[in-house]
């Protein structure tokens, strides 16, 4: 059975925005339950308005881990909640836009573009 070590996830949460960072190499198989429990936690915040999926050294998804992965992002949408990826390494974003599984105008150089990019409340 392939070790969880090498991915994590931490949620942080502040006003209606919350920060969803994964960190690890690969989103395999194994990942789909924590996948599962961000999908769930998000879910039930309902304030939360603003999500940020902070990719740290993620090199690869999987293709069960995938199927997750886009789940989890039509509902964020669906909640609704504006969304923003960030720091994806430049061969898994690609692969992630030429497949559609994300699109363009969420996609966010580094953390702070993407804090930045959402529109101010008022």
């Amino acid at each position: 059975m392939e070790d969880q070590k090498s991915f994590n996830y931490s949620i942080s949460h502040k006003n209606k925005m919350l920060v969803v960072s994964f960190t690890g190499e690969e989103m395999s198989p194994v990942v789909v339950p924590a996948l599962e429990a961000v999908r769930e936690e998000i879910l039930a915040k309902e304030e939360v308005r603003q999500v940020v999926f902070y990719f740290q050294n993620i090199d690869r998804i999987s293709n069960e881990a995938l199927a997750s992965f886009a789940q989890l992002q039509r509902d964020v949408r669906a909640k609704p909640a504006d969304l923003r990826l960030c720091s994806l390494k430049e061969s898994l974003r690609e692969k992630l836009l030429r497949m559609g599984v994300v699109r363009g105008l969420e996609v966010a150089e580094d953390l702070k573009s993407a804090l930045l990019s959402f529109p101010r409340a008022a």
